[in-house]
């Protein structure tokens, strides 16, 4: 059974990787689809950052880091929205300043 300290330092480590593979995609010139609603993307984020997390190290993670990583999973998403086509952007309805 891992301790707390090591279930959170490979967990933030698999968040890293997920987005270096994020950063991947938009250096690529690809983006993944954000649904238009804040609250469907805030939620599905956090899913993204549950669902990395083992089975047994999900009780061992404090609910802030989750949130933590959940921002960062979405800050790295939201970053390639100015990937996609503009009729796609303006389906979305996300109101931003690219």
């Amino acid at each position: 059974m891992a301790t707390p300290e090591e279930a959170r330092e490979r967990y933030l480590h698999r968040i890293e990787s997920r987005l270096k593979f994020l950063a991947l995609l938009e250096r690529s010139e690809l983006a993944v689809y954000l649904p238009s609603d804040e609250f469907m993307r805030k939620r599905q984020a956090r899913n993204l950052a549950k669902s990395l997390a083992r089975p047994s190290e999900l009780p061992l993670l404090p609910a802030e880091l989750i949130d933590e990583a959940a921002q960062q999973l979405l800050k790295g998403l939201e970053q390639m929205q100015p990937r996609l086509p503009h009729d796609v952007q303006y389906r979305n309805r996300i109101r931003r300043d690219w």
